[in-house]
């Protein structure tokens, strides 16, 4: 299921349910049913593997038997309460059935398990844990049991749909992060928040390259001081996992909000990591120093890597840590901006050879007072290794712009490079969206630490001490670009400045021809020697040379990504795989940014990923494998989305591309007879628009005189009282070309039907050579073509950028005076040859003078 197929779904079903509850609540239930769902598929499949079947959950009653499951899954669930046996319950599926079966579960859990998702208050004689909206608060679904059990009805119908296995994005975070975006103004009430996964993926990104040489067997430990739901953690999880052993990576996550902790353990348990590696807390960070070493008596645990993204500007009380050891060092934050107390903690528990990353709110790096003394004290300690700026609007909950800080321990260098992001992104309605090659861009120059103009600036510490300790990004690194001023000769004569011209240097370099083709140069000046600048560039033996050239790495790529996409085994590695020759073989092309070819990449990478994880779960026949094209339309009568199928679609190939690719001719039959339909009606249109007064009065609706009813033409013609023969004939031809139209159409909707059969067929009984062939066309053609079009890109805006050269310069001063002095000339003539009284001759002349 795709992210806009999975949102399509839950949004029919909130348009339901919201008026009941609140977005974040809502979210709540969506999520622990499906995470319930995610728990009875898993025994499933458990049970399957161990050579039984779902009937035999039944029989499961004994003690031995229960803990056999307990030892290996960590819980039991009974066959009556699997998420599927609720799906068989019907109109007996309601609130109460759920709450039991989650007591149940409860009941069910292993030690290990008990510690992660259920926990027992004795003070208060209750318990809380991962469902606490199934158990405790089904109450506020309905304001009585039959609107209770009807919601919950609906809600286990849609999450019934929802994939809770291997996808390739986080499911729990997207529908998270959809759920309070879509209830926009309630989930900011409610402080709702969620990091974007293109920022995680950054940050989990610099961690990794750290932490990939770390000796294999050993743990590698992460913490989350700030958890969420885990976003962070399961993207460093996924990165560090590409060099390491899953099963040696532990996690650590603390969490304010109990709700949400509560998701952290789902999301953490659904992508299969083991109990003993998740450690989420619920507790408030600052007030208590978490985690605890149970090694080392009880101490402070330090870690390999600690990410965070705290709440921004959140107040604390710095007088009850006046001794505690994480700020005893550096200072104590102020009371109203904890901003830099989180930092510390996270300083604080990371290993001498550790990283960490954090994002905080653009204030940090130059308020005074207690954040400025912090601030030297990270300087002249060598702490602070990155600072990224990042643009505004990338957060739904808050539209400031924030950073990025990579800090670490004993860190010799004493160098701090800036980057300024702040215009990598692209728009997305009202939010800044950070894209591959966005994070892709970043994530290398924080690799490289070099220098790249208007992007990333390396500065010494003695800079930064002379800057008084102001860490403010635009006092060393700007991406925003001057534009070019005016020249005062070019605009006084209409010629254009040899430097304005350098600016097209590496057009020139890889062109050397084509300048003197488009400019004749008089000294440091130059003119157009054409209006056809387009022409000129196209005709180029350069311009076409380069076409070539490119055109012929693309080539090479194009049988690459065949390779290794088709024709060999893919795994999690294989989208790193491609990216590094990507850039291999790109990154030295003449003109064209690298970056922008990783983004066309990227941007298709999403569609053949879903296929590929399909084509590893179910195996190569499901490119033959047809299904029914489901989609969600409004009822007009009951206001309520439904499921319509439209029809069928492959699970991997395209219908649409095999009807293109082998019957071309039945597509071309179809696309003219819609064609003639097209042309009827317009004829149609067009006589109804020429008839007279009279026989338009006795078509046409009776709501709408633009248009005509069918049943009146007919009554017209048969009855044609008061119409002349010209009308009459003009109505009889009108008819004839609905009828032609109508029958048009019926003939094209026959042969669509027809076609669909045969596509339908034909999908079933493609040969693997045929198989591979469209996988080709569906993957990797997009791909190439994509990137053949960010060459032509270049092309088209060079061509563009020196037009708009030519209309900048395009109206010169001098000219404009002589055509001003040539224009008072002739006025000055006419004016001689007026005559009148003598007052106006004086008037006259006097206003001679003044031209």
């Amino acid at each position: 299921m795709t992210k806009q197929e999975l949102a399509a779904k839950i949004w029919a079903t909130a348009n339901v349910l919201r008026k009941n509850i609140k977005a974040s609540e809502y979210k709540d239930y969506i999520l622990g049913f499906m995470f319930y769902k995610y728990l009875s598929d898993r025994e499933i499949e458990f049970i399957k593997k161990e050579g039984g079947n779902v009937e035999e959950l039944k029989h499961v009653t004994e003690a031995d038997d229960i803990k056999y499951f307990r030892d290996n899954l960590g819980y039991f669930i009974t066959y009556s309460d699997l998420f599927s046996s609720w799906q068989t319950l019907g109109k007996k599926l309601g609130a109460q059935v759920v709450t039991e079966a989650i007591e149940r579960f409860y009941q069910s859990l292993s030690s290990k398990s008990a510690r992660v998702f259920y926990v027992y208050h004795l003070d208060v004689d209750r318990h809380s844990g991962v469902f606490n909206a199934l158990d405790a608060g089904l109450s506020k679904l309905g304001e009585n049991i039959g609107s209770r059990d009807k919601a919950v009805r609906d809600i286990i119908d849609l999450v019934a749909q929802i994939p809770t296995q291997s996808q390739p994005y986080d499911v729990l975070g997207y529908i998270y992060e959809y759920l309070i975006r879509e209830f926009s103004s309630e989930a900011k009430k409610d402080g709702a928040f969620y990091t974007p996964h293109e920022l995680t993926s950054l940050m989990a990104r610099i961690i990794a390259e750290r932490l990939k040489d770390r000796s294999s067997g050993s743990d590698i430990e992460v913490y989350d001081p700030c958890v969420g739901t885990a976003g962070l953690l399961l993207n460093i999880g996924t990165e560090i996992g590409k060099y390491h052993d899953k099963d040696h990576i532990k996690y650590y996550g603390q969490e304010l909000i109990t709700e949400t902790s509560n998701l952290a353990k789902m999301n953490l348990f659904m992508k299969e990591i083991k109990v003993d590696n998740l450690i989420i807390r619920n507790a408030d960070t600052l007030d208590e120093d978490w985690p605890i070493d149970p090694k080392n008596h009880c101490g402070p645990l330090y870690v390999d890597a600690v990410t965070a993204n705290p709440p921004y500007s959140a107040h604390w009380d710095p007088e009850l840590h006046t001794s505690d050891e994480r700020f005893r060092q550096y200072g104590l934050a102020p009371s109203t901006k904890a901003d830099l107390a989180f930092l510390l903690h996270c300083l604080y528990h990371i290993k001498p050879d550790g990283i960490m990353a954090i994002v905080l709110p653009h204030g940090v790096l130059f308020r005074g007072g207690a954040e400025e003394e912090i601030r030297k004290n990270l300087i002249e300690n060598n702490n602070i290794e990155t600072i990224i700026g990042l643009p505004s609007n990338l957060f739904f909950s808050t539209g400031i712009p924030v950073i990025v800080m990579i800090l670490s321990k004993n860190r010799a260098a004493s160098d701090v490079l800036f980057i300024d992001a702040s215009q990598s992104f692209q728009k997305d309605k009202t939010q800044n969206v950070l894209q591959e090659s966005d994070v892709q861009r970043i994530y290398d120059a924080v690799i490289a630490r070099q220098g790249i103009p208007h992007f990333a600036r390396l500065v010494t510490k003695e800079q930064i001490v002379a800057e008084g300790y102001n860490l403010n990004i635009p006092r060393y690194i700007s991406a925003t670009q001057e534009e070019a001023p005016y020249d005062l000769y070019a605009l006084m004569t209409g010629e254009i400045a040899k430097d304005e011209l350098e600016s097209f240097a590496d057009c020139w370099q890889q062109f050397p021809q084509l300048r003197s083709k488009l400019f004749a140069a008089d000294g440091s000046y130059s003119r157009f020697r054409t209006e056809d600048i387009a022409g000129v560039v196209h005709a180029d033996e350069g311009v076409a040379a380069f076409q070539s050239d490119f055109q012929a790495q693309c080539q090479g790529f194009h049988t690459y990504l065949t390779h290794t996409l088709i024709d060999s085994p893919t795994d999690e590695r294989t989208h790193d795989t491609i990216t590094d020759t990507l850039f291999q073989t790109f990154r030295q092309s003449p003109l064209v940014d690298v970056y922008d070819i990783y983004q066309a990449f990227s941007d298709r990478w999403t569609a053949i990923e879903a296929d590929l994880t399909l084509i590893h779960e179910e195996g190569r026949e499901i490119c033959r494998q047809i299904e029914p094209d489901i989609v969600l339309k409004k009822n007009t009568k009951t206001k309520r989305f439904e499921e319509v199928m439209v029809g069928m679609r492959g699970k991997v190939i395209p219908l649409g591309l095999i009807k293109k690719t082998y019957f071309p001719e039945d597509l071309a039959k179809i696309q003219k007879l819609l064609r003639k339909a097209d042309e009827t009606a317009a004829n149609s249109q067009g006589i109804f628009e020429n008839l007279s007064e009279d026989a338009k009065e006795a078509i046409v609706k009776d709501d709408d005189d633009t248009k005509y009813e069918l049943k009146k033409l007919k009554a017209a013609i048969k009855s044609p009282i008061d119409l002349t023969a010209d009308d009459l004939a003009a109505l009889q031809q009108l008819l004839h070309e609905i009828d032609a139209e109508k029958a048009y159409k019926k003939k094209a909707k026959t042969a669509a039907a027809e076609l669909e059969k045969k596509t339908e067929a034909k999908a079933q009984a493609l040969t693997d050579t045929e198989v591979h062939d469209m996988l080709e066309k569906t993957w990797i053609a997009p791909v190439t073509d994509a990137i053949q079009s960010v060459m032509q890109r270049v092309i088209d805006d060079f061509i563009r950028a020196l037009k708009d050269l030519e209309e900048k310069y395009a109206n010169p001063l001098s000219e404009l005076d002589k055509q001003e002095q040539e224009e008072s000339a002739k006025l000055k003539s006419l004016m001689r040859e007026l005559t009148g009284s003598d007052t106006d001759v004086k008037a006259l002349q006097l206003l001679m003078e003044e031209l």
